[in-house]
């Protein structure tokens, strides 16, 4: 949910030969990966060769065109065809595989159309336009626009536009007098997740919502556009959910953590909470570019101007829609697909990537698929070829992900005592690639696993290894965002993954049941986001023509699962949990600061002392418990190793909170969340960040003591940790 050269793999495999990038790779690292004795990571080397040797740029072509031949909604015969080949594509590699079904609700479209009615009558046009050079542009299996969980409805009335339709935005508009009461708001996508776009509207008194892709967010603005560049044209649409993702993903029959098992409880659709009330709709900014030449009303302020050649203005007035929108809705069969390595103990490594997708979905999200496939098939021929996984590897393919996480929801919930007390780690890539850059978002606890796998994977047109150019991107950006520590006068770089929001499949995973979780892959220039034009054209041309990066994405996917699978001792490192933490707390107490110069006596002034000595506290238990699991693996006592993994395994669970964030029951995670009005971006620290946006000092000082708890807890058990002998 995410400026290529060509250059042939051959030319790259003659150049930089894998052998010759794994012998840098090594004398780069001469230590053993984290968990690993020397013993075990020399015992493992042949296999890790093996894994690495296996991709190739070939297969994972293949793959992706078998993926992409046709839409494949969730809830649809097509559908369930893809998880049909995924399944047998898995037994092929020889693993054991399961399919497990899920009857959820979802909704699919019986009609919709959109009616221009002012100032003239003229059909808005739903579909994208057929290109002749990509034949899976056209309407063949395609539904027309529409957006996953949205309302049946009928709606008419003057537009009003709302920018990007946040909170913000709509106290904006009442600043200037006006209001969507009883109007049709326009939005653009970007900045909150689209369903908290028509949440902010529908409480506010909007009778429908249409949402358009403007070109100065990922149109001719940011470059070329498709056929001719990777950006959106002017007819295509950004399908998607209108869930209201930060309140609670997975099916909304069965809300309040309870899985979508047969003989469920369930409620009806006038019972959800958590999904609209209002109908929507998305448009191109071809069809948007109609209303808004014709809105009256004052101008937009200065930064609400989009990129079509034209002053936009707020309206009401001079322009006016019809819209009606009709759903077939109700009960459907989701398909999870799930592969098991056998592993000698009862710990084990979840790898998952959603199938399902709007249209045929290269890029969002089966570029993660033939990732995913690829790496299924080395750890198979690694397994061949003699290795036996400490850890149980499951290699999970969901379904329904893009209408909220339903798939990987229903699953994680069905099989929460499990993955609760032997879940080491969660590896997601929904979105594999859409260029060279590598990037990953994940738990601290895994930042040295992601670090270590990726320094093994050879970059595939620079030459040397992925990991030194991830890294130097990162102090680049960390040094442009020019970084705050509040308590040292010259703040260090320390490389760390990117916070967790929501919006993928780690979500349950890690929100709900505190399983580290990480999510990453290569991006790029991409401009066709759930469009019909996110096909294998778009991916042969622009986002990976030689699948050198495919190849280089399931190279990592599958080493970090099979490291994390055979380590001594579960690869989970602490001694930068509280540097992460720390972090996040500097930026909200940085924030607090910034809104006091303008608050005046009124100014809202937390106190931060507890905070901060909870996550000093965290900082030293976090060292000691690394020192300590370096001294096990150096003595070599595997009964020990076994002890120190239940231990670091607890370790994350002990941040969740059984009542969960305020108002937000399921997101049990005191220190990582989505944000409230955002649902894509993470809120590190949630309840203490919407204290802050609230201007709430007693719900401040409630939260806090919560994090506090949250914090020590962590505290005590890698204190526990640290004891094993």
């Amino acid at each position: 949910m995410r400026e290529l050269r060509r250059l042939s793999a051959l030319t790259l495999l003659t150049t930089f030969p894998l052998a010759q990038s794994l012998a840098l790779a090594q004398s780069a690292a001469p230590k053993p990966p984290a968990g690993y004795t020397r013993a075990t990571a020399d015992a493992n080397a042949a296999f890790e060769k093996v894994l690495l040797d296996t991709p190739t740029p070939e297969n994972a072509r293949r793959w992706l065109f078998q993926l992409t031949e046709e839409p494949h909604v969730a809830g649809t015969p097509a559908e369930k065809k893809v998880a049909d080949w995924v399944n047998a594509k898995f037994k092929e590699f020889g693993l054991e595989t399961e399919m497990v079904k899920y009857d959820v609700f979802l909704n699919h479209p019986k009609s919709v159309s959109l009616k221009m009615v002012e100032p003239k009558v003229e059909e808005l046009s739903l579909m994208e336009d057929n290109i002749p050079q990509d034949k899976d542009s056209t309407s063949r299996g395609q539904f027309p626009a529409f957006h996953g969980y949205g309302a049946s409805g009928k709606a008419n009335g003057q537009i009003v536009y709302v920018n990007y339709g946040s909170p913000a935005d709509h106290e904006r508009l009442k600043s200037m007098g006006i209001s969507v009461e009883g109007k049709i708001a326009l939005v653009k996508y970007g900045g909150a997740f689209r369903g908290l776009k028509v949440k902010e509207a529908q409480d506010h008194g909007a009778v429908g919502v249409l949402i358009y892709s403007d070109p100065a967010d990922d149109g001719y603005m940011r470059g070329d556009i498709y056929p001719d560049g990777p950006m959106r044209p002017p007819s295509s649409l950004q399908r998607g959910s209108v869930q209201f993702l930060s309140l609670q993903p997975g099916d909304p029959s069965t809300p309040g953590g309870l899985p979508s098992t047969a003989g469920a409880k369930r409620i009806g659709r006038d019972q959800m909470t958590n999904v609209p009330k209002i109908p929507s709709l998305p448009i191109s900014y071809r069809e948007a570019e109609k209303l808004l030449r014709n809105l009256g009303g004052p101008r937009v302020p200065n930064d609400w101007q989009g990129g079509l050649p034209f002053s936009y203005h707020v309206g009401p007035g001079g322009a006016a829609v019809e819209m009606d929108v009709q759903m077939d809705e109700g009960l459907k069969p989701i398909y999870d697909v799930i592969a098991k390595i056998p592993g000698t103990s009862d710990q084990v490594v979840l790898v998952g990537n959603h199938r399902d997708a709007w249209t045929p979905g290269a890029v969002d999200p089966n570029s993660g698929t033939a990732a995913m496939l690829e790496a299924a098939r080395a750890l198979g021929a690694a397994v061949k070829a003699g290795w036996k996984p400490r850890r149980t590897i499951l290699l999970c393919s969901w379904d329904a992900e893009e209408y909220g996480l339903v798939g990987s929801t229903e699953w994680a919930e069905d099989n929460a005592a499990m993955l609760s007390s032997k879940a080491v780690a969660y590896f997601n890539m929904d979105v594999a690639v859409t260029g060279p850059n590598f990037g990953s978002g994940g738990t601290p606890s895994l930042r040295d696993a992601v670090r270590e796998a990726i320094h093994m994977v050879p970059e595939p047109r620079k030459g040397g290894m992925v990991g030194p150019v991830w890294e130097q991107r990162s102090r680049a950006a960390w040094a442009a965002a020019a970084p705050v520590n509040l308590d040292a006068k010259d703040p260090a770089f320390e490389l760390q993954l990117g916070r967790l929001g929501s919006g993928s499949d780690y979500t349950a995973f890690i929100d709900h049941l505190g399983v580290p979780s990480t999510d990453g892959g290569f991006g790029g220039d991409y401009g066709v986001y759930h469009s019909v034009y996110d096909n294998f054209y778009w991916m042969s041309h622009f986002g990976d023509p030689e699948f050198i990066y495919h190849q280089a994405a399931a190279r990592y996917l599958g080493l970090i699962a099979f490291r994390t699978a055979t380590a001594d001792v579960a690869p989970l490192r602490f001694s930068n949990y509280g540097a992460a933490m720390k972090e996040d707390l500097d930026e909200i107490r940085t924030d607090v600061a910034r809104r006091a110069r303008t608050a005046g006596a009124n100014a809202f002034a937390p106190d931060f002392s507890a905070l901060l000595k909870a996550v000093s506290d965290l900082d030293a238990a976090g060292r000691a418990a690394d020192a300590a699991t370096d001294a096990l693996l150096a003595k070599g006592d595997a009964a020990a190793f076994a002890k120190m993994s239940d231990a670091l395994n607890q370790v994350e669970r002990a941040f969740l909170n059984k009542d969960g964030l305020p108002g937000r029951p399921w997101f049990k995670h005191q220190l990582i969340g989505p944000g409230l009005t955002t649902g894509y971006a993470p809120w590190p620290l949630p309840a203490l960040r919407e204290a802050v946006e609230k201007k709430d000092k007693a719900m401040f000082d409630t939260e806090a003591k919560r994090v506090v708890a949250a914090l020590d807890a962590g505290t005590a058990k890698l204190k526990e940790a640290t004891a094993i002998r």
